[in-house]
Formats: structure tokens, C-alpha cells, sequence
């Protein structure tokens, strides 16, 4: 063999060797999450609204994979929140309601007990980072694996601006728009990373948050002088039976959201109201604003091409449509109204997704979880008891035929089974009727056909495929079906309403705040 020839194979041999242990050598991919407040699909451009701006989440869309039928699993924070970080629904983390901000349990997280998120990438070796809103536990110190730690003690948004913040031990109070402080924080914490040792940055704005009282105050964002000139149309419908017998205590003396702050009735005073819908699209446009700045700092700072961004939200909020305004809570008896359970949901990863695609699959919430866990080389871990599944082969274009065609949710006594073509309501309390919706014909939510014979069928077909999910995956100490309770609260501080469960079930027992006994790792103690 010529020495030349075998000075060729040498140095082949020695790249060779160096290409494997750089490719060995790689980090896991970046992950930036990115969840908003309260906010529907309708809202953003990329989803067909032509009147309120959203460029930088629209070009997020054309650089990766659009979701049209992505569904929240419960209409309030704290539960789909808890979905995020845990892949499971809220009859199994006992997160059923919105949780109060006065616990007064030192310490209490609502899910340190469950695999989380960023317990299980800090575990693997990721640097870990909250920089919003928590609404999961107490807020004073970091919680679930995260080891950078921006908040704010309450889950609920009274305003924008003069909020007290804790940063990382420290308390402060912040003058600026809480969204743009959060969008700074974020941007200071990207800057302090480094392109050996991957990070997970969840950016929780608690924005737009569409939710009165916030909604009816004078807007005061930088977006607000256009969007008075150009406010777009929201539905004009007269006020749904439900809010309005809501507003009026229809469902018990010791309605508190009526008597305290008159909360039901500003949800009215939100329903044809310009300065409601003003707010909406400008703290819309403040958000799109932070992911502007978050996917070009990522770019500046050549993190780019080894990040995942996800944009989604932790549920929809109706602004008018069929006469309510809010969330699945803001009215009684509850009901969910597709706008409360569509978000946006876009995945991005330059190089590695391709793109400008959009898909029509379904995607639930609990799914977000064990794709991210897929995605970054670590489906290994396993999510106990999770409904969910991988979507990974979706963004990646891949062709998939075993994926189920439903999502699932649940708002203390209602429960949801969504189709792409039917929607399927269920009640606990039979005083009110169950709802059966053709989605394709009747996307508003307009005719209910529970009771004509001709929809029978599909009906008892939903009604199985609904009770068999909730029978699989339900913790039977929270399952309020079947007796369970909660954790924290469930309806009577707000509602007065836990009569519900205790005429069902002699032996209810009213929610408590405990510790949990365990706190999940996968670290050796």
C-alpha cells in the first residue's frame, strides 16, 4: 500500500474520529416555552385575524409548524399550567380551580410530587429558568427543578404596571409593563447562557389576560393609541343566560365573585365594550412584541439553530362570543365553549422543523410534555399515567397514522370530548342539558342537537369515548365524578357551591392544603 494512500486513510480516520466525538459531544437542543394568558387563537394573525398585528408571532408560524386544533385541557390557569409542567389532567394533580394566592402553607407546591418539566430537564443537566407567572405553589423561592426564578406572588392580574415582583430572593416593585419586564428578564437570562450546556427558559407572560375587570380599565400600552383608532369588531351578541344568572347570585346567597368586587357583572360590562376589545389586541401586540425580541436575541446570540420555541397558551377566553366574556369559569352553571379550549400552539426549530407548515391534527395540552421529552433525546423518561403522547413525527413532516382524532377536557362539572367534527359537553348536575355541537357546520356553537334523534348515535359514541378516557386516567382522590376532591379549593370560596358534591357523596371531603410527602426526582437522594 503507497504511503500517500495510507496517509489518506490516516487523516480520514482521524476527522472521522473528531466529526463522532463533536457530534457526541453536542448538547440537547435549547428549549424556550413560551405560554400567554388567556388567550385565543382568534386574536393572531397567522390564525386569520386581519386587524390586530402579530408579525413576530406570525413569522414564528412560517419558521416552523402551525397547530389549527390545539386544545387546552381545563378553562383556568392553574390547571393547564400543571398540564404543561406535568403531562397530566386535573383529576389526576387535583388541580381543579384556579389556586387562591393566600396559602398559607410555607413552601406548598401543587405538583412537586409528579414528574415536572423542569425537574426532569434539570435532572438530565439543563439549566432551568421561570420568568413569569407561576400560580402553582408558593412564590417565594424556586420550585418543580427550577433554579432561576422571576415572578410574581399572585397568579391573578389586577394591572400591568406598580406589580411587586420576586427575582430571585429579591422583592422589588417594577413601574414598567409587566410584559416587557418579562420579556427583559428573559433576554438577561439568555445572555448569561453558554452553547455548551443546554437550557429550558419558560417565558409565562400574564398576558393578554382578556379577563375583566383588567379588560375594561383604560388601556395605557404602547399599543393602545392604534388600536383605539383601529379597534377591531367583536361579536355583538345580548348576554348569555348563564353569566347573566351568574351576575344575579341565581346559584346560591354566598356567591363571593358576585358579592366581593361584583366580578360577574363586569364581565357584562366587558360584552360590546371598545375599551374591552382594545385591550385585547394591544396586550395582544405587547406580546408579540416579547417574542419579537426573545427570537431575535436567540438569533444574535447564535442559539437559534440548537433551540426549540414553542409559543402556545394555557387556555382561550371568549371576548362576546355567544354573549360571554372570560374563561370556562365566568359563568353558572359553567359552560365550555370551544374559544375557551382552542389556543395557539407553534413550534419552531430552524433547521430542524421545516418550514411554513400547518396541521389539522389534534393536539391536546397533556401531549406538549412527552413530545418535548422525544424531542431532546429523552423519551426514556417516563411520564406515569400521562394521557399523552409524542407529536415529534408531526413537526418533523413525518407521516403518522395512529394518531387519535379527540381531545379531552374537564372543568370541575363539565367534561369535553372535541372531534374534529363534534364537540361533546357532559354534565355532572342533570338541572342543565348536556350539549352535542357539529363543529364543521356549526362552528359557533348554535344549535344544539343533544336531544334530536337523528344525532343518538354519535352521541352515545362520545359519551363512551368520554367516560372510558376519564375512567383510564382519573386519580380516584380527584376525581369529583366519582367523589374525589381537590387540592386548595374547589367551588365554594368562589362559588359557594360545594353542596354539589356533598348531596352526591355522604362521605365528601372538603379540599385541603398539605405538603406532599414525596418530591419527585430522578436524582438518587
Amino acid at each position: 500500500m503507497p504511503n500517500r494512500f495510507k496517509l489518506t486513510l490516516l487523516v480520514t480516520f482521524f476527522f472521522t474520529l473528531i466529526s463522532l466525538s463533536a457530534l457526541a459531544e453536542k448538547p440537547r437542543p435549547n428549549i424556550v416555552l413560551i405560554v400567554s394568558d388567556n388567550q385565543s387563537q382568534t386574536l393572531i394573525g397567522s390564525y386569520g385575524n386581519p386587524v390586530i398585528k402579530t408579525p413576530n408571532i406570525d413569522r414564528l408560524a412560517t419558521r416552523g409548524i402551525q397547530f389549527n386544533q390545539a386544545f387546552s385541557v381545563n378553562g383556568v390557569c392553574s390547571p393547564t399550567r400543571a398540564t404543561l409542567m406535568t403531562g397530566l389532567m386535573p383529576s389526576q394533580t387535583g388541580i381543579h380551580v384556579a389556586l387562591p394566592s393566600d396559602i398559607d402553607v410555607p413552601g406548598w407546591s401543587g405538583i412537586e410530587e409528579f414528574r415536572s418539566l423542569p425537574q426532569t430537564l434539570s435532572d438530565a443537566g439543563y439549566q432551568t429558568a421561570l420568568v413569569g407567572k407561576y400560580h402553582l405553589g408558593m412564590p417565594q423561592k424556586p420550585q418543580i427543578g427550577f433554579q432561576h426564578w422571576v415572578t410574581f406572588p399572585s397568579g391573578h392580574t389586577t394591572t400591568f404596571y406598580d406589580q411587586t415582583v420576586i427575582d430571585n430572593g429579591k422583592t422589588y416593585t417594577v413601574s414598567e409593563h409587566l410584559t416587557d419586564f418579562w420579556t427583559k428578564k428573559a433576554v438577561e437570562y439568555l445572555k448569561q447562557q453558554k452553547k455548551d450546556k443546554p437550557f429550558f427558559l419558560y417565558l409565562a407572560y400574564n398576558g393578554p389576560y382578556n379577563l375583566p375587570p383588567t379588560v375594561t380599565m383604560k388601556p395605557r400600552n404602547r399599543h393602545a393609541a392604534y388600536y383605539t383608532e383601529n379597534t377591531p369588531p367583536m361579536p355583538q351578541e345580548s348576554v348569555h343566560p348563564y353569566l347573566k344568572n351568574w351576575a344575579q347570585g341565581g346559584q346560591g346567597p354566598s356567591n363571593l365573585m358576585v358579592k366581593e368586587g361584583t366580578t360577574a357583572w363586569t364581565a357584562i360590562e366587558a360584552l360590546n365594550n371598545k375599551t374591552a376589545m382594545i385591550n385585547a389586541a394591544s396586550e395582544t401586540a405587547m406580546v408579540d412584541d416579547g417574542v419579537g425580541t426573545i427570537v431575535k436575541t436567540l438569533a444574535d446570540l447564535g442559539l437559534d439553530e440548537n433551540t426549540l420555541v414553542i409559543y402556545t397558551s394555557d387556555q382561550g377566553a371568549t371576548y362576546g362570543h355567544n354573549g360571554l366574556f372570560g374563561n370556562t369559569s365566568w359563568s353558572f352553571p359553567f359552560t365550555a365553549q370551544n374559544m375557551n379550549m382552542q389556543v395557539p400552539l407553534i413550534v419552531s426549530h430552524p433547521g430542524s422543523i421545516p418550514d411554513a407548515q400547518k396541521s389539522d391534527r389534534i393536539i391536546n395540552q397533556f401531549d406538549i410534555f412527552p413530545t418535548l421529552l422525544d424531542y431532546v433525546g429523552m423519551n426514556d423518561k417516563k411520564i406515569a399515567n400521562s394521557p399523552g403522547k409524542s407529536f415529534k413525527k408531526i413537526l418533523k413532516g413525518e407521516p403518522v397514522d395512529d394518531w387519535s382524532d379527540a381531545a379531552f377536557f374537564e372543568f370541575v362539572t363539565v367534561r369535553v370530548i372535541r372531534t374534529s367534527k363534534w364537540k361533546y359537553m357532559k354534565r355532572l348536575d342533570d338541572e342543565e342539558p348536556n350539549t352535542l355541537y357539529d363543529m364543521e357546520n356549526d362552528p359557533g356553537e348554535k344549535r344544539n342537537l343533544i336531544d334530536e334523534p337523528a344525532y343518538a348515535e354519535i352521541r352515545t359514541t362520545l359519551d363512551k369515548k368520554l367516560g372510558e378516557f376519564f375512567s383510564k386516567y382519573s386519580d380516584s382522590k380527584y376525581n369529583v365524578w366519582e367523589g374525589g376532591s381537590a387540592k386548595g379549593i374547589l367551588l365554594q370560596k368562589y362559588y359557594g357551591r360545594d353542596d354539589i358534591f356533598t348531596s352526591r357523596f355522604p362521605d365528601w371531603k372538603s379540599p385541603i392544603l398539605e405538603k406532599a410527602t414525596t418530591v419527585f426526582s430522578d436524582l438518587k437522594k
